[in-house]
């Protein structure tokens, strides 16, 4: 067979195109502001990064013709132009919808792309078919079975913990972006102290002790108008968990010097504990993707739409964790935050309950004589 008469050779629109939507993206700040198009530098860098990266991209793949890669490349760069907080936010309506006009022109060029991609793989290669629930036994079921229930019970617990300690931290009830943003960027106009007691402390002290200890904050945290009305209202309201003597370990507001820390304006998770938290969370959940995937695996549903949900909560995690650095950075990327995480929980739940589904109802394959 000809290697050139194979698909995608000499059909190069796909790449071609994928250049324009490169180049138009670099363009597109000019297009949107004209000369102010520097002004909003987070908006700028956004659009000349990611347009330079899909035009390189473009550019490898008309060089290097047998590279898969970079259709995969091109395809996340499109989802993340429409992930991206400036798209989720719609503080700027006419960049929202640049965002999702040149998002959805890349989707299609990558589908178009990706799907030439395939055709290059030889029709008479041999295709291995998998085990499914149908030929495990019984007590694969019941293992598989068991391990995805603790793992999602494991989940709404976590999701349950992410409740309590974000919900409220914008004054009001229940959890929004804002919170997310908060807990990264912090409040740049108040203070940690004011954030946990208008938060999830707020059942922990009264409304006239509350008032008392944010004028306190607003009029500098003075050491004397500590010892004489915030150091009564800490022994008698957050000393059991809040000190030396409790034995757990939480800052200790019985003292001047443990409480000014957070009387002082928050800026946020620091980069130390954004570090702790990355490994953790990388370590943590890549292991029960995994686990999440492998059972999943045994389905009985097509290949392309098993490899989706597999491969969703991997990219999410990655995004959810790199864009919590970039929150710090800017609170509007508190948005990729949530849609990553989203992805994330949708393909878990599509993982788990398709699996219990036919743990439980699917019958074993028959035994052949």
């Amino acid at each position: 067979m000809n290697d050139s008469n194979l698909p995608g050779q000499k059909k190069l629109a796909a790449r071609i195109s994928a250049l324009v939507i490169g180049t138009l993206t670099v363009l597109a700040p000019w297009y949107i502001s004209g000369p102010l198009a520097t002004l909003n530098r987070g908006i700028f860098w956004t659009y000349v990064i990611t347009g330079v990266l899909m035009a390189t991209v473009a550019i490898v793949a008309l060089i290097w013709r047998h590279a898969l890669w970079p259709a995969w490349a091109f395809f996340l760069l499109t989802v993340w132009i429409i992930l991206a907080p400036d798209t989720l936010s719609s503080a700027a309506k006419d960049v929202s919808i640049m965002h999702l006009i040149l998002g959805a022109a890349g989707i299609v060029v990558s589908v178009f792309w990706i799907r030439r991609m395939f055709g290059r793989i030889p029709q008479d290669r041999p295709v291995v078919k998998g085990r499914t629930f149908r030929e495990c036994s019984s007590s694969e079921r019941t293992l598989y079975g068991l391990v995805i229930c603790v793992l999602g019970l494991g989940y709404c617990m976590a999701l349950g913990y992410l409740y309590m300690t974000h919900a409220g931290l914008n004054g009001k009830p229940g959890i929004s972006v804002q919170d997310i943003a908060i807990t990264y960027y912090g409040n740049r106009s108040g203070t940690r102290l004011e954030l946990m007691l208008r938060g999830q402390m707020r059942d922990k002290i009264s409304p006239d002790e509350m008032d008392r200890v944010v004028a306190w904050l607003k009029s500098g945290s003075t050491e004397d108008e500590y010892d004489d009305t915030i150091y009564p209202i800490i022994m008698k309201d957050c000393a059991s968990c809040h000190s030396a003597k409790s034995g757990k370990n939480l800052r200790d507001y019985t003292t001047y010097e443990g409480i000014i820390p957070v009387a002082t304006v928050d800026h946020g998770m620091s980069i130390e504990t954004l570090v702790k938290l990355s490994h953790i969370h990388l370590f943590g959940i890549g292991l029960v993707t995994f686990v999440l995937g492998f059972v999943f695996c045994f389905s009985t549903l097509p290949a392309w739409f098993k490899n989706v949900v597999i491969v969703a909560p991997f990219f999410a995690m990655v995004i959810d964790i790199a864009t919590w650095y970039l929150t710090k950075w800017d609170p509007v990327f508190a948005y990729t935050v949530v849609v990553s995480g989203l992805i994330l929980g949708s393909a878990w739940g599509i993982q788990i309950f398709v699996s219990l589904y036919q743990i439980i109802f699917l019958p074993a394959a028959e035994k052949k004589a």
